[in-house]
């Protein structure tokens, strides 16, 4: 089940539109919402537009988090940004993204946290991929892991590690976005990842 909870009606026409095969509930308030999820005994995604609450965001996912375990909160913001999506992964959010995100994305996101695993729009992974390098104290890279792919791989991975897009890379190394994509499935199941951003930590 999908629990939609949004500051306007028109961010719930979205959403309903975007998931429309999924079984959907929507809460209009806090009340309302908190009732609903202490009925609950099994897992639920909610959809949280941040406009909700604002500044007082962090105290309603501290008590989602604290109070209702079985809730996996997808939190959507009009304009994210790498700084408040820092901030609130702190607090258990398992998605967080534009509101009126692309329904193709929404649905993918869904599939994610329902796997049990985190989304994260693009530009925030590749942010945080460039922040962690900067934060490092030694450029060493894990040569023995480097050893494992094929040239072209290696170029990739050390582009990856650089905080760049696969578009960017296409146009570094002169190819395709597919063929960037292709050799990132192959680098994920040498090297025993699951996306670029635990990839770019390893190396």
């Amino acid at each position: 089940m999908i629990i939609l909870y949004a500051s306007h009606a028109d961010i719930i026409d979205h959403w309903t539109e975007s998931l429309k095969a999924e079984e959907i509930r929507i809460c209009h308030h806090e009340k309302e919402l908190l009732s609903f999820l202490k009925s609950l005994h099994v897992k639920v995604v909610l959809l949280l537009d941040e406009r909700c609450y604002g500044d007082e965001i962090e105290g309603f996912l501290d008590l989602l988090q604290s109070e209702y375990a079985h809730v996996h909160i997808m939190l959507f913001s009009q304009k994210p940004t790498f700084v408040q999506g820092s901030l609130l992964l702190k607090y258990g959010i398992r998605a967080y993204g534009n509101t009126y995100m692309d329904p193709l994305h929404l649905e993918e996101a869904l599939a994610v946290v329902r796997h049990g695993d985190t989304w994260l729009y693009p530009e925030f992974i590749q942010t945080m991929i460039q922040t962690l390098m900067t934060q490092k104290t030694s450029l060493h890279v894990k040569h023995h892991l480097l050893e494992k792919l094929s040239l072209k791989e290696r170029d990739v991975a050390l582009l990856i590690k650089e905080g760049m897009s696969n578009k960017e890379i296409a146009m570094r190394v002169g190819t395709t976005e597919r063929t960037v994509k292709a050799h990132l499935s192959s680098i994920y199941e040498k090297i025993g990842v699951k996306d670029r951003l635990a990839l770019a930590i390893l190396l």
